[in-house]
Protein backbone atom coordinates (compact mmCIF):
# COMPACT_ATOMS: atom_id res chain seq x y z
CA UNK A 1 0.00 0.00 0.00
CA UNK A 2 1.37 3.36 -0.97
CA UNK A 3 1.53 5.89 1.76
CA UNK A 4 -0.96 8.29 2.55
CA UNK A 5 0.13 11.47 3.40
CA UNK A 6 -0.85 13.13 6.72
CA UNK A 7 -3.70 15.09 7.70
CA UNK A 8 -3.35 18.85 7.94
CA UNK A 9 -2.35 19.81 11.21
CA UNK A 10 -4.19 21.57 13.61
CA UNK A 11 -3.26 23.73 16.75
CA UNK A 12 -2.23 20.89 19.04
CA UNK A 13 0.49 17.63 19.52
CA UNK A 14 0.88 15.36 17.06
CA UNK A 15 -0.46 11.92 18.90
CA UNK A 16 1.96 9.84 16.81
CA UNK A 17 4.77 12.02 17.92
CA UNK A 18 3.90 11.99 21.62
CA UNK A 19 3.96 8.23 21.61
CA UNK A 20 -0.35 8.34 22.48
CA UNK A 21 -1.51 6.65 19.89
CA UNK A 22 -1.04 2.54 19.34
CA UNK A 23 0.51 1.09 16.44
CA UNK A 24 -2.55 -0.38 14.50
CA UNK A 25 -3.62 3.45 14.49
CA UNK A 26 -0.20 4.86 13.55
CA UNK A 27 0.21 2.66 10.90
CA UNK A 28 -3.56 3.26 9.43
CA UNK A 29 -2.84 7.37 9.74
CA UNK A 30 0.51 6.88 7.71
CA UNK A 31 -1.25 4.58 4.98
CA UNK A 32 0.61 1.73 5.73
CA UNK A 33 -0.98 -2.21 6.13
CA UNK A 34 -4.65 -0.74 4.90
CA UNK A 35 -5.36 -4.33 3.80
CA UNK A 36 -5.77 -5.40 7.41
CA UNK A 37 -8.97 -3.74 7.42
CA UNK A 38 -10.09 -4.87 3.92
CA UNK A 39 -13.56 -4.99 3.31
CA UNK A 40 -13.09 -1.60 5.51
CA UNK A 41 -12.12 1.42 4.04
CA UNK A 42 -10.31 3.75 6.10
CA UNK A 43 -10.48 7.44 5.39
CA UNK A 44 -9.55 11.12 6.70
CA UNK A 45 -11.56 14.10 6.81
CA UNK A 46 -10.97 15.73 3.16
CA UNK A 47 -11.59 12.00 1.85
CA UNK A 48 -15.93 12.44 2.11
CA UNK A 49 -16.20 11.31 -1.29
CA UNK A 50 -14.81 7.75 -0.17
CA UNK A 51 -18.29 7.62 2.37
CA UNK A 52 -20.88 6.07 -0.21
CA UNK A 53 -24.48 4.60 0.07
CA UNK A 54 -23.86 0.48 0.35
CA UNK A 55 -23.98 -1.29 -2.41
CA UNK A 56 -26.72 -3.65 -2.75
CA UNK A 57 -30.43 -2.95 -1.68
CA UNK A 58 -31.23 -0.74 0.75
CA UNK A 59 -31.54 -1.00 4.28
CA UNK A 60 -35.58 -0.74 5.32
CA UNK A 61 -35.35 1.76 8.57
CA UNK A 62 -38.89 2.53 8.82
CA UNK A 63 -39.81 0.10 11.54
CA UNK A 64 -36.39 0.69 13.48
CA UNK A 65 -37.16 4.41 12.79
CA UNK A 66 -40.39 4.97 14.37
CA UNK A 67 -39.56 2.88 17.68
CA UNK A 68 -36.20 5.38 17.67
CA UNK A 69 -38.51 8.09 17.40
CA UNK A 70 -40.31 7.02 20.51
CA UNK A 71 -37.71 6.20 22.67
CA UNK A 72 -35.55 9.40 21.75
CA UNK A 73 -38.51 11.25 22.56
CA UNK A 74 -38.62 9.65 26.21
CA UNK A 75 -35.52 10.48 26.52
CA UNK A 76 -36.18 14.30 26.37
CA UNK A 77 -34.12 14.59 22.49
CA UNK A 78 -35.42 17.86 21.08
CA UNK A 79 -34.94 16.37 17.61
CA UNK A 80 -35.70 13.14 17.96
CA UNK A 81 -38.72 13.29 15.64
CA UNK A 82 -36.69 15.09 13.43
CA UNK A 83 -33.39 12.68 13.04
CA UNK A 84 -36.22 9.32 13.16
CA UNK A 85 -37.80 10.92 9.97
CA UNK A 86 -34.68 11.53 8.04
CA UNK A 87 -33.14 7.88 9.07
CA UNK A 88 -36.64 6.27 7.80
CA UNK A 89 -35.56 7.48 4.19
CA UNK A 90 -33.73 4.85 2.43
CA UNK A 91 -31.46 7.80 0.40
CA UNK A 92 -29.98 8.97 3.90
CA UNK A 93 -26.34 7.97 4.29
CA UNK A 94 -26.00 6.72 8.36
CA UNK A 95 -22.51 7.57 10.52
CA UNK A 96 -22.31 5.62 13.36
CA UNK A 97 -20.26 5.91 16.47
CA UNK A 98 -20.70 3.92 19.92
CA UNK A 99 -20.12 3.10 23.56
CA UNK A 100 -21.32 1.28 26.47
CA UNK A 101 -23.75 2.78 28.71
CA UNK A 102 -21.20 4.23 31.43
CA UNK A 103 -22.22 5.84 35.20
CA UNK A 104 -22.36 10.13 34.80
CA UNK A 105 -22.55 9.19 30.79
CA UNK A 106 -18.79 7.73 30.63
CA UNK A 107 -15.62 8.92 29.92
CA UNK A 108 -15.05 12.52 28.12
CA UNK A 109 -14.48 10.89 24.81
CA UNK A 110 -18.35 9.43 24.81
CA UNK A 111 -19.14 13.22 24.37
CA UNK A 112 -16.08 13.55 21.99
CA UNK A 113 -17.37 10.42 19.39
CA UNK A 114 -21.30 11.73 20.02
CA UNK A 115 -19.55 15.56 19.01
CA UNK A 116 -17.47 13.62 15.69
CA UNK A 117 -20.69 11.87 14.88
CA UNK A 118 -22.77 15.10 14.14
CA UNK A 119 -19.84 16.95 12.58
CA UNK A 120 -19.05 14.06 10.07
CA UNK A 121 -23.01 14.22 9.63
CA UNK A 122 -22.94 17.81 9.29
CA UNK A 123 -19.77 17.50 6.73
CA UNK A 124 -21.09 14.97 4.14
CA UNK A 125 -24.88 16.86 4.55
CA UNK A 126 -22.75 19.98 2.94
CA UNK A 127 -21.59 17.82 -0.15
CA UNK A 128 -25.40 17.25 -1.16
CA UNK A 129 -25.98 13.49 0.39
CA UNK A 130 -28.16 14.13 3.67
CA UNK A 131 -26.49 12.78 6.44
CA UNK A 132 -28.20 11.40 9.91
CA UNK A 133 -25.65 10.67 12.99
CA UNK A 134 -26.49 7.84 15.28
CA UNK A 135 -25.17 7.03 18.96
CA UNK A 136 -24.78 3.04 19.25
CA UNK A 137 -25.93 2.32 23.41
CA UNK A 138 -24.10 -1.11 23.89
CA UNK A 139 -26.61 -1.97 26.45
CA UNK A 140 -26.63 -5.42 25.91
CA UNK A 141 -22.69 -6.01 26.81
CA UNK A 142 -21.93 -7.08 30.58
CA UNK A 143 -19.19 -5.58 31.49
CA UNK A 144 -19.74 -3.94 34.82
CA UNK A 145 -16.32 -3.12 36.32
CA UNK A 146 -16.31 -0.80 33.20
CA UNK A 147 -19.56 1.25 33.13
CA UNK A 148 -20.18 1.36 36.99
CA UNK A 149 -16.90 3.40 37.78
CA UNK A 150 -16.40 7.03 37.54
CA UNK A 151 -13.40 9.43 37.92
CA UNK A 152 -13.96 12.71 39.56
CA UNK A 153 -11.02 14.78 40.44
CA UNK A 154 -12.45 16.61 42.73
CA UNK A 155 -13.61 13.32 45.03
CA UNK A 156 -9.78 11.95 45.24
CA UNK A 157 -7.06 10.80 42.95
CA UNK A 158 -9.30 7.04 42.72
CA UNK A 159 -11.85 6.58 40.60
CA UNK A 160 -14.86 6.04 42.29
CA UNK A 161 -17.51 2.77 41.81
CA UNK A 162 -20.87 1.34 42.68
CA UNK A 163 -19.30 -1.47 44.00
CA UNK A 164 -18.40 -5.50 43.50
CA UNK A 165 -20.93 -6.91 40.81
CA UNK A 166 -23.89 -8.98 41.95
CA UNK A 167 -24.60 -10.14 38.38
CA UNK A 168 -21.59 -11.04 36.14
CA UNK A 169 -23.62 -12.48 33.57
CA UNK A 170 -26.68 -9.92 33.15
CA UNK A 171 -26.49 -7.23 30.76
CA UNK A 172 -25.81 -3.89 32.08
CA UNK A 173 -28.09 -1.92 30.16
CA UNK A 174 -31.38 -2.87 31.87
CA UNK A 175 -30.07 -3.14 35.16
CA UNK A 176 -30.57 -0.27 38.17
CA UNK A 177 -28.35 1.70 39.00
CA UNK A 178 -28.83 1.20 42.84
CA UNK A 179 -28.41 3.33 46.19
CA UNK A 180 -24.82 3.34 45.55
CA UNK A 181 -25.36 6.18 42.73
CA UNK A 182 -27.07 8.45 45.13
CA UNK A 183 -24.08 7.83 47.40
CA UNK A 184 -21.31 8.75 44.83
CA UNK A 185 -23.13 11.40 44.01
CA UNK A 186 -22.78 12.81 47.30
CA UNK A 187 -19.57 12.16 48.09
CA UNK A 188 -18.94 14.35 44.85
CA UNK A 189 -21.06 16.73 45.71
CA UNK A 190 -19.51 17.07 49.28
CA UNK A 191 -16.09 17.91 47.04
CA UNK A 192 -17.09 20.15 44.85
CA UNK A 193 -14.84 22.89 44.24
CA UNK A 194 -17.94 25.47 43.80
CA UNK A 195 -21.18 26.33 43.62
CA UNK A 196 -21.14 26.22 40.19
CA UNK A 197 -20.28 23.00 39.88
CA UNK A 198 -22.19 21.83 43.12
CA UNK A 199 -25.82 23.41 40.62
CA UNK A 200 -24.84 21.64 37.96
CA UNK A 201 -24.52 17.98 39.81
CA UNK A 202 -28.12 19.11 41.42
CA UNK A 203 -29.42 19.44 37.93
CA UNK A 204 -28.27 16.08 37.27
CA UNK A 205 -29.55 14.30 40.16
CA UNK A 206 -32.43 13.07 38.87
CA UNK A 207 -31.14 11.13 36.02
CA UNK A 208 -29.00 9.20 38.25
CA UNK A 209 -32.00 8.02 40.46
CA UNK A 210 -31.29 4.60 41.84
CA UNK A 211 -34.07 3.76 40.22
CA UNK A 212 -33.08 4.59 36.83
CA UNK A 213 -30.81 1.84 34.81
CA UNK A 214 -27.99 2.37 33.13
CA UNK A 215 -29.01 2.75 29.74
CA UNK A 216 -32.31 5.07 30.45
CA UNK A 217 -29.83 7.46 32.72
CA UNK A 218 -27.13 7.54 30.11
CA UNK A 219 -29.29 8.14 27.71
CA UNK A 220 -31.32 11.13 29.16
CA UNK A 221 -27.76 12.92 30.81
CA UNK A 222 -26.28 12.29 26.87
CA UNK A 223 -29.65 14.35 25.92
CA UNK A 224 -29.42 17.05 28.68
CA UNK A 225 -25.75 17.52 27.71
CA UNK A 226 -25.42 17.83 24.07
CA UNK A 227 -29.19 19.41 23.04
CA UNK A 228 -29.71 19.28 19.92
CA UNK A 229 -26.23 18.39 19.23
CA UNK A 230 -26.98 14.63 20.21
CA UNK A 231 -27.15 11.74 17.82
CA UNK A 232 -30.50 9.84 17.79
CA UNK A 233 -29.59 7.56 20.73
CA UNK A 234 -30.07 3.44 19.69
CA UNK A 235 -30.43 1.22 22.59
CA UNK A 236 -29.11 -2.65 21.51
CA UNK A 237 -31.67 -4.33 23.48
CA UNK A 238 -34.61 -2.07 21.78
CA UNK A 239 -36.90 -4.58 20.71
CA UNK A 240 -37.64 -3.25 16.91
CA UNK A 241 -33.92 -3.33 16.36
CA UNK A 242 -33.71 -6.74 17.57
CA UNK A 243 -36.22 -7.78 15.14
CA UNK A 244 -34.74 -6.19 12.39
CA UNK A 245 -31.29 -7.77 13.87
CA UNK A 246 -32.86 -11.50 13.17
CA UNK A 247 -32.12 -11.95 9.24
CA UNK A 248 -28.21 -11.00 9.97
CA UNK A 249 -28.03 -13.39 13.63
CA UNK A 250 -29.41 -15.94 10.97
CA UNK A 251 -26.85 -15.68 8.42
CA UNK A 252 -24.31 -15.57 11.44
CA UNK A 253 -25.42 -18.74 12.72
CA UNK A 254 -26.37 -20.80 9.40
CA UNK A 255 -23.04 -20.05 8.12
CA UNK A 256 -21.36 -20.73 11.02
CA UNK A 257 -18.60 -22.55 9.45
CA UNK A 258 -17.69 -19.51 6.99
CA UNK A 259 -17.70 -17.54 9.64
CA UNK A 260 -15.70 -19.30 12.13
CA UNK A 261 -12.94 -19.95 9.51
CA UNK A 262 -13.16 -16.54 8.08
CA UNK A 263 -12.27 -15.16 11.88
CA UNK A 264 -9.51 -18.04 12.33
CA UNK A 265 -8.04 -16.70 8.70
CA UNK A 266 -8.10 -12.85 10.12
CA UNK A 267 -6.78 -14.00 13.70
CA UNK A 268 -3.71 -16.00 11.58
CA UNK A 269 -2.85 -12.83 9.25
CA UNK A 270 -2.73 -10.76 12.47
CA UNK A 271 -0.14 -12.53 13.97
CA UNK A 272 2.04 -13.24 11.12
CA UNK A 273 2.32 -9.62 11.41
CA UNK A 274 2.99 -9.56 15.20
CA UNK A 275 -0.45 -7.61 15.84
CA UNK A 276 -1.92 -8.29 19.17
CA UNK A 277 -5.16 -9.69 18.88
CA UNK A 278 -7.61 -8.08 20.62
CA UNK A 279 -9.93 -10.96 20.65
CA UNK A 280 -8.58 -14.66 21.43
CA UNK A 281 -11.33 -17.25 20.94
CA UNK A 282 -10.79 -20.91 20.15
CA UNK A 283 -12.35 -22.88 17.19
CA UNK A 284 -16.00 -23.22 17.31
CA UNK A 285 -16.47 -20.11 19.60
CA UNK A 286 -19.46 -18.26 17.83
CA UNK A 287 -18.98 -14.21 17.89
CA UNK A 288 -22.55 -14.70 19.79
CA UNK A 289 -24.06 -14.90 22.80
CA UNK A 290 -27.26 -16.49 24.19
CA UNK A 291 -29.08 -14.54 26.98
CA UNK A 292 -30.54 -17.82 28.89
CA UNK A 293 -33.58 -17.92 31.07
CA UNK A 294 -32.22 -16.66 34.23
CA UNK A 295 -31.24 -13.45 32.18
CA UNK A 296 -27.72 -14.13 31.85
CA UNK A 297 -25.35 -13.44 28.89
CA UNK A 298 -23.15 -16.58 27.55
CA UNK A 299 -21.08 -17.69 25.25
CA UNK A 300 -21.98 -19.75 22.11
CA UNK A 301 -19.33 -22.73 21.42
CA UNK A 302 -20.37 -24.42 18.48
CA UNK A 303 -20.21 -28.56 18.99
CA UNK A 304 -20.44 -29.58 15.68
CA UNK A 305 -23.03 -32.29 14.72
CA UNK A 306 -25.53 -29.43 14.37
CA UNK A 307 -25.07 -28.64 18.25
CA UNK A 308 -24.17 -25.84 20.16
CA UNK A 309 -22.96 -25.55 24.13
CA UNK A 310 -23.09 -22.55 26.50
CA UNK A 311 -19.93 -21.42 27.94
CA UNK A 312 -20.73 -22.20 31.55
CA UNK A 313 -23.56 -24.55 31.24
CA UNK A 314 -26.42 -25.51 29.18
CA UNK A 315 -26.26 -27.04 25.53
CA UNK A 316 -29.06 -28.00 22.57
CA UNK A 317 -29.45 -28.09 19.15
CA UNK A 318 -29.05 -25.33 16.44
CA UNK A 319 -32.29 -25.84 14.88
CA UNK A 320 -33.83 -25.34 18.79
CA UNK A 321 -31.11 -21.57 18.32
CA UNK A 322 -32.63 -20.35 15.34
CA UNK A 323 -36.62 -21.64 16.28
CA UNK A 324 -35.55 -19.24 19.61
CA UNK A 325 -34.24 -16.61 17.73
CA UNK A 326 -37.20 -16.40 15.16
CA UNK A 327 -39.88 -16.58 18.87
CA UNK A 328 -37.33 -14.13 20.67
CA UNK A 329 -34.92 -12.14 18.60
CA UNK A 330 -33.65 -10.21 22.00
CA UNK A 331 -32.01 -13.39 23.57
CA UNK A 332 -29.30 -13.61 20.73
CA UNK A 333 -26.60 -11.01 21.46
CA UNK A 334 -23.77 -10.00 19.28
CA UNK A 335 -20.29 -9.99 20.52
CA UNK A 336 -17.66 -7.20 19.98
CA UNK A 337 -16.61 -8.88 16.63
CA UNK A 338 -20.21 -9.65 15.27
CA UNK A 339 -21.86 -5.98 17.31
CA UNK A 340 -19.99 -3.84 14.01
CA UNK A 341 -21.61 -6.27 11.14
CA UNK A 342 -25.38 -6.27 13.20
CA UNK A 343 -25.65 -2.79 13.32
CA UNK A 344 -24.18 -2.19 9.41
CA UNK A 345 -27.06 -4.81 8.30
CA UNK A 346 -29.96 -3.10 9.95
CA UNK A 347 -28.89 0.37 9.19
CA UNK A 348 -26.99 -0.06 5.99
CA UNK A 349 -24.16 2.34 7.35
CA UNK A 350 -22.40 4.68 5.38
CA UNK A 351 -19.32 5.48 7.95
CA UNK A 352 -18.78 4.40 11.47
CA UNK A 353 -16.76 6.15 13.65
CA UNK A 354 -13.95 4.35 15.88
CA UNK A 355 -11.65 4.52 19.05
CA UNK A 356 -8.10 3.56 18.54
CA UNK A 357 -9.18 0.11 20.82
CA UNK A 358 -12.15 -0.75 18.32
CA UNK A 359 -9.88 0.26 15.76
CA UNK A 360 -7.84 -2.35 16.29
CA UNK A 361 -11.06 -4.95 16.89
CA UNK A 362 -12.14 -4.07 13.62
CA UNK A 363 -8.85 -5.73 12.05
CA UNK A 364 -10.51 -9.00 13.02
CA UNK A 365 -14.43 -8.20 12.55
CA UNK A 366 -14.26 -6.96 9.61
CA UNK A 367 -14.03 -10.51 8.34
CA UNK A 368 -17.15 -11.21 9.10
CA UNK A 369 -18.78 -8.54 6.18
CA UNK A 370 -18.20 -11.02 3.05
CA UNK A 371 -18.81 -13.90 5.43
CA UNK A 372 -22.20 -12.83 5.87
CA UNK A 373 -23.05 -11.00 2.95
CA UNK A 374 -23.26 -7.28 4.40
CA UNK A 375 -21.91 -3.93 2.55
CA UNK A 376 -18.96 -2.72 4.35
CA UNK A 377 -18.72 0.52 5.20
CA UNK A 378 -15.91 3.49 5.59
CA UNK A 379 -14.46 3.97 8.90
CA UNK A 380 -12.45 7.01 10.27
CA UNK A 381 -10.53 7.09 13.60
CA UNK A 382 -11.87 9.34 16.32
CA UNK A 383 -10.31 13.18 17.33
CA UNK A 384 -9.15 13.51 20.40
CA UNK A 385 -9.28 16.62 22.82
CA UNK A 386 -7.97 17.72 25.96
CA UNK A 387 -9.69 20.40 28.13
CA UNK A 388 -7.84 24.01 29.49
CA UNK A 389 -9.75 25.82 31.97
CA UNK A 390 -8.77 29.25 32.58
CA UNK A 391 -5.71 28.42 34.85
CA UNK A 392 -4.77 25.31 33.14
CA UNK A 393 -4.63 27.77 30.07
CA UNK A 394 -2.74 30.24 32.00
CA UNK A 395 -0.30 27.71 32.83
CA UNK A 396 0.21 26.66 28.90
CA UNK A 397 0.72 30.14 27.92
CA UNK A 398 3.58 30.89 30.65
CA UNK A 399 5.30 27.96 29.48
CA UNK A 400 5.35 28.72 26.02
CA UNK A 401 6.81 31.71 26.78
CA UNK A 402 9.69 29.43 27.99
CA UNK A 403 9.57 27.41 24.88
CA UNK A 404 7.99 24.36 26.42
CA UNK A 405 4.59 23.79 24.26
CA UNK A 406 1.92 21.21 25.01
CA UNK A 407 3.58 18.41 22.98
CA UNK A 408 6.29 18.71 25.28
CA UNK A 409 4.16 18.28 28.34
CA UNK A 410 2.92 15.51 27.24
CA UNK A 411 5.93 13.28 25.61
CA UNK A 412 7.91 10.83 27.80
CA UNK A 413 8.93 11.99 31.22
CA UNK A 414 12.78 10.94 29.80
CA UNK A 415 11.99 13.22 26.93
CA UNK A 416 10.84 15.93 28.92
CA UNK A 417 13.43 15.92 31.58
CA UNK A 418 15.68 16.09 28.43
CA UNK A 419 13.70 19.23 27.83
CA UNK A 420 14.17 20.84 30.96
CA UNK A 421 17.98 19.88 31.61
CA UNK A 422 18.65 21.13 28.15
CA UNK A 423 18.04 24.60 29.41
CA UNK A 424 20.78 24.30 31.21
CA UNK A 425 24.80 23.80 29.97
CA UNK A 426 25.31 19.90 29.50
CA UNK A 427 27.67 19.69 27.08
CA UNK A 428 30.26 18.14 29.37
CA UNK A 429 28.28 15.09 29.30
CA UNK A 430 28.54 14.35 26.01
CA UNK A 431 32.21 15.26 25.71
CA UNK A 432 32.89 13.09 28.47
CA UNK A 433 30.82 10.18 26.65
CA UNK A 434 32.70 10.57 23.55
CA UNK A 435 35.92 10.61 25.53
CA UNK A 436 34.49 6.97 27.40
CA UNK A 437 34.08 5.55 23.68
CA UNK A 438 37.44 6.20 22.43
CA UNK A 439 38.99 4.70 25.44
CA UNK A 440 36.91 1.70 25.14
CA UNK A 441 37.96 1.32 21.57
CA UNK A 442 41.82 1.91 22.68
CA UNK A 443 41.22 -0.77 25.53
CA UNK A 444 39.94 -3.26 23.06
CA UNK A 445 42.55 -2.65 20.67
CA UNK A 446 45.12 -3.19 22.91
CA UNK A 447 43.94 -5.98 24.84
CA UNK A 448 43.64 -7.91 21.48
CA UNK A 449 47.06 -7.51 20.86
CA UNK A 450 47.84 -8.94 24.43
CA UNK A 451 45.68 -12.36 24.28
CA UNK A 452 42.70 -12.38 21.62
CA UNK A 453 41.18 -14.51 24.04
CA UNK A 454 39.87 -12.20 26.02
CA UNK A 455 37.65 -10.35 23.47
CA UNK A 456 34.39 -11.76 24.49
CA UNK A 457 35.42 -10.79 27.98
CA UNK A 458 35.76 -7.26 27.24
CA UNK A 459 33.07 -6.86 24.94
CA UNK A 460 30.79 -7.93 28.06
CA UNK A 461 33.34 -5.19 30.10
CA UNK A 462 33.00 -2.07 27.63
CA UNK A 463 29.03 -3.13 27.87
CA UNK A 464 29.14 -2.72 30.94
CA UNK A 465 30.47 0.75 31.27
CA UNK A 466 28.06 1.98 28.49
CA UNK A 467 25.02 1.07 30.83
CA UNK A 468 27.05 2.26 33.51
CA UNK A 469 27.45 5.96 32.41
CA UNK A 470 24.47 5.91 30.37
CA UNK A 471 22.78 5.36 33.89
CA UNK A 472 24.32 8.29 35.57
CA UNK A 473 23.57 10.47 32.34
CA UNK A 474 20.23 10.21 33.21
CA UNK A 475 20.49 11.10 36.34
CA UNK A 476 22.41 13.85 35.81
CA UNK A 477 19.91 14.95 32.94
CA UNK A 478 16.89 14.41 36.10
CA UNK A 479 18.72 16.44 38.44
CA UNK A 480 19.47 19.26 36.33
CA UNK A 481 15.62 19.46 35.35
CA UNK A 482 15.03 19.36 38.86
CA UNK A 483 16.87 22.74 39.38
CA UNK A 484 14.70 24.51 37.97
CA UNK A 485 12.01 23.78 40.65
CA UNK A 486 9.34 26.34 40.02
CA UNK A 487 9.20 25.71 36.18
CA UNK A 488 9.13 22.10 36.54
CA UNK A 489 6.51 22.39 38.81
CA UNK A 490 4.35 23.98 36.50
CA UNK A 491 4.93 21.76 33.58
CA UNK A 492 3.72 18.73 36.35
CA UNK A 493 0.77 19.95 37.31
CA UNK A 494 -0.34 20.70 34.10
CA UNK A 495 0.83 16.88 33.03
CA UNK A 496 -1.05 15.87 35.99
CA UNK A 497 -3.95 17.54 34.74
CA UNK A 498 -3.88 16.31 30.44
CA UNK A 499 -2.59 12.72 31.86
CA UNK A 500 -4.48 12.30 35.07
CA UNK A 501 -3.21 8.69 35.94
CA UNK A 502 -1.19 8.79 33.19
CA UNK A 503 -3.82 8.02 30.61
CA UNK A 504 -5.33 10.81 28.75
CA UNK A 505 -7.63 12.88 30.47
CA UNK A 506 -10.32 12.01 28.35
CA UNK A 507 -10.26 8.32 29.05
CA UNK A 508 -10.09 9.01 32.79
CA UNK A 509 -12.34 12.45 33.17
CA UNK A 510 -16.36 11.12 33.45
CA UNK A 511 -18.52 13.56 31.32
CA UNK A 512 -20.92 14.65 34.34
CA UNK A 513 -17.59 15.79 35.79
CA UNK A 514 -16.43 17.72 32.95
CA UNK A 515 -19.76 19.19 32.22
CA UNK A 516 -20.25 20.10 36.28
CA UNK A 517 -16.96 22.09 35.39
CA UNK A 518 -17.68 23.94 32.52
CA UNK A 519 -20.88 23.99 31.60
CA UNK A 520 -22.33 24.90 28.16
CA UNK A 521 -18.91 25.87 26.85
CA UNK A 522 -17.92 22.80 27.42
CA UNK A 523 -20.67 21.88 24.63
CA UNK A 524 -20.09 24.87 22.78
CA UNK A 525 -16.17 23.54 21.87
CA UNK A 526 -17.50 20.44 21.38
CA UNK A 527 -19.92 21.06 18.64
CA UNK A 528 -17.30 22.84 16.68
CA UNK A 529 -14.24 20.28 16.46
CA UNK A 530 -11.84 19.64 14.08
CA UNK A 531 -12.32 15.88 13.19
CA UNK A 532 -8.59 15.30 12.32
CA UNK A 533 -7.82 12.22 14.15
CA UNK A 534 -4.13 12.74 14.32
CA UNK A 535 -3.53 15.87 16.99
CA UNK A 536 -4.86 16.40 19.78
CA UNK A 537 -7.38 19.56 20.34
CA UNK A 538 -7.14 21.57 22.92
CA UNK A 539 -10.76 23.24 24.03
CA UNK A 540 -9.77 25.80 26.02
CA UNK A 541 -13.10 26.84 28.61
CA UNK A 542 -13.52 29.21 31.11
CA UNK A 543 -14.38 27.80 34.34
CA UNK A 544 -15.46 31.51 35.35
CA UNK A 545 -19.55 29.78 35.59
CA UNK A 546 -23.03 30.88 34.87
CA UNK A 547 -22.16 34.16 33.69
CA UNK A 548 -20.17 33.02 30.95
CA UNK A 549 -22.90 30.95 29.55
CA UNK A 550 -24.58 32.64 27.07
CA UNK A 551 -26.16 30.48 25.36
CA UNK A 552 -27.11 28.22 28.23
CA UNK A 553 -31.19 27.13 28.23
CA UNK A 554 -32.58 29.81 30.82
CA UNK A 555 -31.01 28.64 34.44
CA UNK A 556 -27.74 29.54 35.91
CA UNK A 557 -26.01 26.25 35.96
CA UNK A 558 -25.08 25.89 32.27
CA UNK A 559 -27.41 22.74 32.16
CA UNK A 560 -30.59 22.82 30.90
CA UNK A 561 -33.14 21.79 33.52
CA UNK A 562 -35.95 19.09 33.08
CA UNK A 563 -39.54 19.79 32.38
Amino acid sequence: MSNRPPSAASSGPDLCACGLLGDLPRRFLDGRDLDLLEPLRFVLPGEEDQVRAPSGPAADRGTVATALAEANARYEHPCAAALAEVLADPATLVVITGQQCGLGAGPLFTLTKAAACVRWAEALTRRGRRTVPLFWMASEDHDYAEVARAYFPPAGPEALTLGEDPEPLVPVGGRHLGPEAAALLARVRDAAPNDDYRRRLDDCRNDLEPDRCFAESFARLMVRFLGDRCPLLVDSQLPALKEASVPVLRRLIERRREVDGSLGSAAAELERRAVRLQVRSRQGEAPLFLIDDAGERRRVVWTGNGGYRLRGGGAGEVSALLEGLDRQPQSVSPGVLARPVVQDAVFGTALQILGPGELAYMTQARSLYGAVDVPAPAIVLRPQVVLLGARERRWLDGLEAEGIDLAAVLSRPDELDGLLASRLDLDFLGAAGEKLEAAIDDLAAGQTSVDESLGAAWQKTGANLKRTFALFERRVVAAAARRDEVLRGRVMRLRAHCLPNGKLQEREFTSLHCLASYGRALVRELGSIDRDPRHLQPLSLDRAGPAADETAAKNETGIPPRA
